[in-house]
């Protein structure tokens, strides 16, 4: 086996504490299992069948690993080089898994800060080798990105990536007759960094949301017209548009409006928005999940703990601006949240690890990755991954 068990984290009922970083944690829910899955300073990930065998494999470039050993694959060539203190960057940002070329194989598509483009990597099945690399555009910097399900078909086969401006892909039909990625363009506008969709106005219709403002969707998201709203999220003051991990959206306190959960990218403080509605306007309000650690750069949300609701997984980000973020040197932590939904609610938080050099960088990847029918967690970033976290929700059972 490659994996290594690196911990096992259990329920106790405890209260987990450090003065030192205003840590305060509460035991409880499923334990989770650590696996070491790689050791490369990369900076993104994915979770996928690659070779069609049944099982999820792992990408986080230049590596496939393949289920169940998970064994290191080179697939690519990645620019940019990490130092031992996790200074630097690696070139690649955004690991989407998706089949562009409609042969029947999972491919990636990719994209980076410094390389100003997006490309997607063949997958040559059992020829083997490195993947072959096809330019999707020049689009400028791109901070990152991932699936996502644009046109509410209820399948995650389309890529919502983090540029400037707003737009997303999909497999299609190039003019020149071969088949590639469509670049669909939502508005030109220069937004700030961070993205993510979802149903805001109840009409069943994936909006996309920038910190700055959410775009209702169309009837026809590739030709329609998305229509512009105003929305002020990810400053340290409320109110303020900044810079913001991905965008969630989640009717946290099930009033049956959908509200928004993100995250201040590169400072403290986790938050939820609460839509709310005020002489027949949309208002949004803040309230804090937590701010005694820094750089949560990477959401996820799912029901760890089989309860029927979802909660928040998130992690600290390694070195992002290589020193210059508050909090850099902190210890890395992940954790998730456990949502007490309702009018008033509450959220819990638990450690899937802490000072234990593992964070979380770009995005997370939640997915039942052992095929026991509960949500698992993968992360990587500059520290050396990716690691997954085996949810035993039902090992048991």
């Amino acid at each position: 086996m490659r994996i290594t068990i690196l911990t096992v984290l259990t329920v106790t009922g405890l209260m987990y504490s450090c003065d030192v970083y205003g840590l305060e944690a509460t035991e409880g829910g499923p334990a989770f299992i650590m696996h070491r899955v790689g050791n490369y300073r990369g900076e993104a990930c994915g979770v996928g069948d690659f070779n069609n065998d049944g099982k999820l494999d792992i990408v986080a470039l230049p590596y496939v690993y393949l289920a169940p050993d998970f064994a290191a694959m080179e697939i690519c060539k990645v620019e940019g080089d990490v130092d031992e203190e996790g200074k630097g960057y690696r070139w690649d940002f955004m690991n989407a898994p998706v089949d562009v070329d409609g042969d029947g194989l999972l491919d990636v598509v990719t994209a980076s800060w410094f390389g100003e483009k997006a490309e997607w990597l063949k997958n040559p099945g059992t020829a083997g080798g490195l993947w072959e690399r096809f330019l999707v555009e020049k689009n400028g910097n791109y901070e990152c990105g991932d699936l996502a399900d644009i046109d509410g078909d209820g399948k995650l086969n389309e890529v919502l990536p983090a540029v400037m401006s707003t737009c997303w892909y999909e497999p299609g039909i190039l003019p020149d007759g071969k088949k590639g990625i469509i670049k669909h363009t939502i508005s030109d506008k220069t937004m700030a960094w961070g993205v993510g969709y979802g149903d805001l106005n109840g009409d069943k219709r994936p909006d996309v949301i920038r910190p700055d403002a959410w775009f209702e969707a169309p009837a026809d998201p590739r030709s329609g017209a998305w229509t512009e709203h105003p929305l002020n999220i990810g400053g340290k003051e409320e109110g303020k548009a900044d810079h913001t991990a991905p965008i969630l959206v989640y009717d946290v306190n099930s009033d049956g409006l959908a509200d928004i959960v993100t995250s201040i990218a590169h400072d403290y403080g986790i938050f939820w928005y609460e839509q709310g509605r005020k002489d027949g306007e949309v208002t949004w309000s803040r309230h804090l999940i937590d701010d005694t650690w820094s750089q949560s750069h990477s959401h996820g949300l799912a029901d760890f703990d089989g309860d029927g609701d979802l909660d928040l997984v998130t992690g600290k980000r390694f070195m992002a601006h290589n020193g210059g973020d508050p909090g850099e040197y902190e210890p890395l932590g992940v954790y998730w949240y456990e949502l007490e939904r309702g009018p008033n609610p509450v959220w819990k938080k638990h450690i899937l690890t802490y000072n234990e050099g593992i964070g979380s960088a770009l995005n997370l990847v939640v997915s039942d990755l052992d095929a026991d029918g509960d949500p698992d967690v993968v992360v990587t970033g500059k520290w050396g991954g990716p690691v997954w976290f085996e949810n035993t929700l039902n090992k048991n059972l």
